[in-house]
């Protein structure tokens, strides 16, 4: 007999609604620490980054209070809320939400530079 003992590790995903972006569990241990979190998108590249700020980066970073967005963390999930937000995303990148409730994107941590990429160019379905 031959056993493969399963690990509670899920792939790293993200959920775009109209109101928020949600992070699964794999996506969410990243910002456990986390005071505020910057978001930004890369044209080129078509990411989406969720940087990981603590309380004296996002105190003394020299960031405005429209630049800085609260997370919240649960036991399984992460939330940064904010309808503004995904407003901003839609200027650069096509979400309709007329037709659909979310889209969800894989997602990877870049250690060395705290933060998570959201790679849009390919929806899961």
């Amino acid at each position: 007999m031959e056993i493969f003992w399963l690990s509670n590790n899920t792939e790293s995903y993200a959920s775009i609604y109209e109101t928020n972006i949600t992070l699964n569990t794999a996506s969410s241990c990243h910002f456990i620490n986390s005071y505020k979190t910057l978001i930004g998108f890369d044209k080129e590249s078509k990411y989406l980054i969720i940087k990981s700020l603590n309380k004296d980066e996002s105190l003394n970073g020299g960031y405005s209070d429209s630049e800085l967005h609260p997370i919240s963390i649960k036991k399984s999930y992460g939330r940064i809320n904010g309808k503004n937000i995904i407003k901003n995303l839609q200027k650069y990148f096509p979400l309709d939400f007329s037709n659909k409730n979310l889209y969800k994107f894989k997602s990877y941590w870049d250690d060395e530079k705290k933060y998570l990429i959201i790679d849009l160019k390919e929806e899961i379905k």
